[in-house]
């Protein structure tokens, strides 16, 4: 047991020395080995050039982010929200209470971006106005963004990439309480996720 011990103390002196070791030698201008303490000098031509083959790893990230918001303002710039008629999901041209718009031509303009950048990924969060019960509302939100998700899928988008969810009446774009409000109310907003 005493010989067991001594073993263990010796192996764990071995490796606390061997992991605390930081220092290198390395040589000096004249060729000759440097005492602990000195940096390593890289002086290899093809080590250099790895450098720039590989760019820093935060140069790397920064640059994608960029690339990310870039993408992200392009997208907010043609992914309006699309608008239904009372009490319907049915994805149809809209002209009453200040809105005119065909929706199929935003969820077009939608599927060609995704199309163009085929790695992102979006989230259509269907809305209400406020006439109507919880249950009722949150039930019809999901009916419109599923419209608007089975719309963009006949379009040639991977159902994969789109995800949804309905806010009912709990997200109103205007809180007024007249026509007008509940028109701009009753929505799909799209957003990307990743």
């Amino acid at each position: 047991m005493r010989k067991l011990l001594v073993f263990l103390t010796i192996l764990l002196t071995v490796s606390f020395l061997w992991s605390c070791s930081t220092t290198k030698y390395a040589k000096n201008s004249n060729g000759a080995a440097g005492g602990r303490g000195q940096a390593e000098t890289v002086t290899n031509p093809q080590a250099e050039s790895s450098t720039l083959k590989y760019p820093n790893v935060n140069t790397l990230n920064s640059e994608a982010s960029l690339k990310y918001q870039q993408i992200k303002k392009e997208f907010r710039a043609i992914a309006k929200d699309i608008h239904f008629k009372f009490n319907s999901y049915q994805i149809q041209p809209i002209h009453e209470y200040g809105i005119d718009e065909n929706p199929a031509e935003i969820l077009n303009r939608i599927a060609e971006f995704m199309k163009k950048h085929p790695k992102i990924k979006i989230r259509i969060e269907g809305n209400c106005d406020e006439r109507g019960t919880i249950e009722y509302n949150l039930a019809l939100g999901e009916k419109r963004a599923m419209a608007a998700k089975n719309y963009l899928v006949e379009q040639g988008i991977s159902p994969d990439r789109i995800s949804i969810i309905s806010y009912g009446k709990s997200r109103p774009l205007d809180p007024r309480h007249n026509p007008y409000a509940w028109a701009k109310n009753r929505r799909d907003h799209f957003v990307i996720i990743k």
